[in-house]
């Protein structure tokens, strides 16, 4: 195989990683239930959304202001949850349930409520300095080895 063949296929190689990574990204940072407010100036109930007890991120879908939610359990006494430093540059701190069952959850702001797999997928993506490392090299890594130590053959002028 000749070196330009071989440029050529690690640049579709890096080309693809990168979209996989991309498109992995988007799916972490858009998963997850979105919930409109739920209070209104009339005091009337908007949506609700009921928690199955796994590990909770809650956050704001509003930038810079955080949100406060009611969880109401089933079995257990009703809390406030506030969605400030639910997350931090390299980390998330989901809620985690104080009762057994499910319970409702409704919010003061419009929020993104992540569980579960979603979850896992938003802080791999999103948080995971080892992930996003590992997805760079991958994408690279054969481009670097080809152009730095001339892997492939030359074609040579006598």
């Amino acid at each position: 195989m000749n070196r330009k063949t071989l440029i050529g296929l690690t640049i579709g190689w890096a080309v693809l990683v990168g979209l996989v990574a991309a498109v992995f990204l988007g799916m972490a940072i858009f998963s997850g239930t979105s919930l409109a407010k739920a209070s209104t100036a009339s005091g009337s109930s908007g949506p609700v959304y009921r928690w199955d007890g796994k590990p909770m991120l809650i956050t704001s879908s509003q930038p810079g202001k955080s949100a406060v939610c009611k969880v109401v359990p089933d079995n257990g006494e009703p809390r406030d949850v506030n969605s400030y430093r639910a997350e931090g540059r390299r980390y998330v701190d989901p809620v985690t349930p104080w009762f057994s069952g499910s319970a409702s959850v409704t919010c003061t702001t419009p929020v993104v409520i992540r569980t579960g797999a979603t979850l896992s997928m938003y802080e791999l993506a999103t948080k995971n300095r080892i992930v996003q490392i590992g997805a760079a090299v991958i994408a690279v890594a054969p481009f670097l080895a080809v152009t730095v130590f001339g892997l492939g053959t030359r074609k040579t002028r006598v």
